[in-house]
């Protein structure tokens, strides 16, 4: 088992990538290296990092001697727009980042435009069922009968892409066996349930209700939710839920996450549920 770390800033990491994690997880994890750090923002654009943070982020990665890799989102075509111009930017770092895309468009402009740059399948590629009202009820053991991930497994290893990412779903077979020779990557401890294009932080910032509602995808954005995220309650469900900017998350239970550890090869650490 080897580790990721997924930062928001380049202060300096623990010896121990597991230490990122509360203590019940840090007991329950395997041993092993780190070996990346991730950064960038799978869930919105706007929270994409600048020229100058990616390179400040490389530099940390190979004083290191760990990948770094940069994350993503699902992109608009004004999304898409910002992702070329920063991939254009950063264009010369050696060694290239890894890109981590999630979304189809980002896909073609890494193999048409920037084929040099790494590409790993991020987790928004995977459309199984996250819903935390029936994490809570599924089994702990998954059946490998259905495997929902295996044409697209094939599909991105045809494309030359070197690794599959995901979070927890319900099913628990989109990682597969490895037999595609695709990197098996899963997330923890956090696991996304719903992400939006609306952004009720971004919405704090319109002047009125009116713009708030009407024309609040289209207000400039400053990155209020840096730093920020809120418990949520339900009466629905008793995972731990939590709301940062235009994404909810919640906390993997540890015996799904047990299953899944076997099926992986890295392990991404969240120390916070973050966009």
């Amino acid at each position: 088992m080897e580790y990721g770390i997924h930062v928001h800033d380049a202060n300096p990491l623990p010896p121990d990538a597991r230490d990122v994690c509360e203590a019940s997880w840090r007991t329950m994890l395997p041993p092993g290296p780190l070996r990346a750090i991730y950064f960038g923002s799978e869930f919105c654009a706007d929270l994409l990092p600048g020229r100058t943070e990616v390179r400040r982020y490389c530099s940390q990665a190979s004083s290191l001697n760990v990948d770094a890799v940069l994350l993503t989102p699902i992109a608009s075509p004004g999304g898409l727009a910002r992702i070329r111009k920063l991939l254009a930017g950063i264009a010369d770092i050696e060694p290239a980042p890894a890109v981590v895309f999630n979304d189809w468009g980002v896909a073609s402009l890494l193999r048409d435009v920037f084929p040099h740059f790494p590409r790993r399948a991020g987790r928004l590629m995977n459309r199984g069922l996250r819903d935390p009202r029936l994490m809570e009820q599924a089994p702990a053991s998954f059946s490998p009968e259905g495997d929902r991930g295996r044409r697209l497994r094939a599909l991105l290893a045809g494309l030359g892409v070197g690794a599959l990412e995901t979070d927890a779903d319900i099913e628990g077979t989109f990682l597969g066996d490895g037999a595609e020779g695709l990197q098996r990557v899963l997330y923890l401890p956090y696991a996304f349930a719903a992400s939006s294009r609306n952004c009720l932080v971004k919405a704090e910032e319109a002047e009125s209700i009116d713009q708030c509602f009407t024309r609040g995808l289209d207000l400039p954005c400053k990155g209020p939710c840096r730093g920020r995220w809120h418990r949520v309650d339900r009466p629905d469900t008793a995972l731990p839920l939590w709301r940062a900017g235009n994404t909810v998350f919640f906390e993997v239970p540890q015996c799904r996450a047990e299953a899944l550890i076997r099926q992986a090869d890295r392990i991404v650490l969240q120390a916070r549920p973050a966009p």
